[in-house]
């Protein structure tokens, strides 16, 4: 699918409503309270790529975050803002493709990727993360040789990531697919 395929396929998911993309992802909460926390006890700055509805973007921005956010569905980044004012968190929101997105070095403590496979957008990834930076990760896995198409191999991700040391990194089935759960910190500069 082209960008403008995706664009039109994801409005009208967003706008059909995904219920369970809605509330923050488990792993997304495990890892925030085992690897953030104890780094950034005083919140810091964060980007949610490919963000859709915003889950996890609300949720850390309930925490006193000043967190990005941008995808590609102009239906999803409306139905966000509405979220953020409601919940009177603010959000500094983006309509666009993850790719087009302007990284700029170092700006970020804190970058989360969900079900958003891109892989020339991992360098770029470490370099917007400050150094001692978290990335948390959660990807579509090929778990066997007939897996999902479009999907990470089995032990690809710490590959696509080798300046961050991996805090946690699992792998396992999940019904016809696998899933990869990764959290990683980059290493200090020089």
């Amino acid at each position: 699918m082209n960008s403008k395929e995706q664009k039109s396929h994801w409005n009208l998911r967003f706008e059909q409503g995904l219920p369970s993309l809605t509330k923050p992802d488990p792993f997304f909460l495990s890892a925030y309270v085992q690897f953030v926390e104890p780094l950034f006890p005083n919140a810091g700055s964060a980007l949610d790529l490919a963000c859709g509805l915003g889950r996890h973007a609300l949720w850390q921005a309930s925490r006193e975050w000043r967190v990005s956010g941008v995808d590609l569905s102009d239906v999803a980044i409306g139905k966000l803002r509405h979220a953020a004012l409601e919940r009177k968190v603010d959000l500094d929101l983006l309509v666009g493709d993850a790719f087009g997105y302007k990284f700029v070095p170092a700006r970020f403590d804190l970058i989360v990727l969900f079900y958003h496979l891109d892989r020339s957008l991992f360098p770029r990834i470490v370099f917007a993360l400050k150094p001692r930076g978290l990335l948390i990760c959660k990807m579509s896995l090929r778990w066997d040789m007939a897996g999902a198409g479009d999907a990470l191999h089995r032990n690809e991700l710490p590959s696509l990531v080798p300046e961050l040391h991996a805090l946690h990194h699992q792998e396992r089935p999940v019904r016809d697919r696998g899933v990869v759960e990764f959290a990683g910190e980059r290493k200090e500069i020089g």
